[in-house]
């Protein structure tokens, strides 16, 4: 029964993990209804945005943005607005999903370990309850990879402007969606550890109620449990820092 939690995160995982792979941009067929200068665009959107619907500039970027005035008009983008753009859109969507996998892995693998942690600290409290106070710690030592994914998504939300400001400037770099997502990914593998982190406070917690000196030998038990976490939370800082959005 102990593995039945693993497996259902591992499942999550590799579900998420499998729509990632599967998700690929599709650009909308738009055929123009009038267009004079043979350019692809349609004459009436081109006058809208600004364009020469008598010249033939589908090649050319009115706003800067690295998008052509032809891939703005099949991609349904404006022209005139670097902010609007596929590589901002991608990389807002990519974000979304890093802090998405971040925050609820995390909040999965630390609501297991919680709950594996707190049914073991129940039963001694039960025969103990004098010792409530100090089996909470053991109980609230798995939430910390919670707290880890959390810390990421608002550094993440924050430094990329998604939760106010400008958010063209990051947004408009290459690589800041795909260090979202791996970020996400870094934080939502190591969360994982708080399951085995439940499982060594469950047991630190009854070996606590058979004897009092063992409480602090047990914290350190449970608290090595953490490590590969805090890994996981370190280089997730350093792809913070290499992806341009920290630093």
């Amino acid at each position: 029964m102990k593995r039945k939690p693993l497996f259902v995160v591992g499942l999550l995982v590799l579900g998420m993990c499998a729509i990632l792979t599967c998700t690929v941009a599709v650009s909308a067929e738009r055929t123009p209804l009038v267009d004079q200068d043979h350019d692809g665009m349609d004459d009436d959107w081109e006058a809208a945005n600004g364009l020469d619907n008598v010249t033939n500039d589908a090649t050319l970027d009115l706003d800067d943005d690295g998008m052509t005035n032809i891939e703005e008009y099949l991609g349904y983008t404006d022209p005139q607005n670097m902010e609007d753009s596929r590589v901002v859109h991608d990389n807002r969507m990519l974000v979304f999903i890093g802090v998405a996998l971040a925050m609820g892995i995390a909040a999965i693998t630390s609501s297991i370990g919680i709950g594996i942690a707190g049914a073991g600290a129940t039963g001694v409290a039960a025969e103990r309850p004098d010792k409530f106070g100090r089996l909470i710690v053991y109980q609230a030592l798995p939430m910390t990879q919670g707290i880890y994914g959390l810390l990421i998504a608002i550094l993440v939300l924050n430094f990329t402007g998604l939760t106010g400001g400008p958010e063209f400037a990051i947004l408009k770099s290459p690589y800041v969606g795909w260090g979202a997502l791996a970020i996400g990914l870094v934080i939502a593998f190591s969360s994982v550890s708080a399951i085995p982190q439940g499982m060594t406070a469950s047991a630190a917690a009854a070996a606590f109620g058979r004897n009092n000196k063992v409480f602090g030998q047990g914290v350190i038990f449970t608290v090595m449990s953490e490590t590969m976490a805090i890994f996981g939370f370190l280089v997730a800082i350093f792809l913070l820092i290499a992806s341009g959005m920290l630093g």
